[in-house]
């Protein structure tokens, strides 16, 4: 009697414990399968901000790769960096063709490299108008 009431009392222990790491479970594979898996980055914007900021600091000739080099390097580790952080695969934007509406670190990524895209984008509107009236930049 007494090896029957421990048996179950073992069982139930048992079952309540497994009963309680299947909840954990569940909800550490909900957070999972919730994460984004897929995101996109707009390089194609990053590296024209990055031009236009060589071009605005008045850099050209020699010092241009220099520059270049320095950049794509750390565009390279902000990346990785970005792809570990969101647990994601980054994709180029201008790649990607779905409906699917992807989460966006465009901006994030600009911002790590000390680049404002908006900043960037009024300066070149400022070139071009520039540029088609004659004057210098």
């Amino acid at each position: 009697m007494k090896s029957t009431v421990l048996l179950f009392l073992i069982a139930g222990t048992v079952g309540a414990v497994l009963g309680l790491g299947t909840l954990k479970a569940k909800d550490q594979i909900s957070e999972i399968l919730d994460r984004p898996r897929f995101a996109v980055v707009n390089l194609n914007s990053v590296v024209k901000a990055n031009e236009i900021q060589i071009l605005v600091e008045g850099k050209s000739g020699d010092a241009i790769l220099p520059e270049a080099e320095r950049f794509a390097k750390r565009l390279k580790e902000e990346l990785a960096a970005l792809e570990k952080d969101c647990e994601c695969v980054l994709l180029v934007s201008s790649a990607v063709i779905s409906a699917a509406k992807l989460p966006d670190y465009t901006d994030h990524l600009a911002n790590k490299l000390g680049l404002s895209l908006e900043k960037q984008s009024n300066q070149l509107r400022r070139i071009g108008s520039s540029l088609h009236s004659g004057a210098k930049p």
